[in-house]
């Protein structure tokens, strides 16, 4: 199973953080973190295929549960 990001460049101001987030992901591969599989412009639109990760988005969790500063930090050092 992928995961597919769909980022509407018509949108952003600054491009070129969307090539540098592309790289990033390119570069990296731990298992703590997504992985990239690849990317499609599309028109406006850049699609980006990752690896999926069930639980739903990072920022949901976060809402969700209350994670005191040591754990985000030793989250951080993994």
């Amino acid at each position: 199973q992928v995961a597919l990001k769909k980022m509407p460049l018509h949108k952003r101001s600054r491009k070129e953080l969307v090539v540098n987030e592309i790289l990033v992901m390119k570069e990296n591969r731990h298992p703590n973190i997504v992985n990239y599989i690849d990317s499609y412009l599309v028109g406006e639109d850049l699609w980006l295929v990752m690896e999926y990760v069930d639980g739903g988005t990072l920022t949901s969790v976060l809402v969700r549960v209350f994670i005191e500063e040591r754990m985000i930090a030793a989250i951080s050092r993994e």
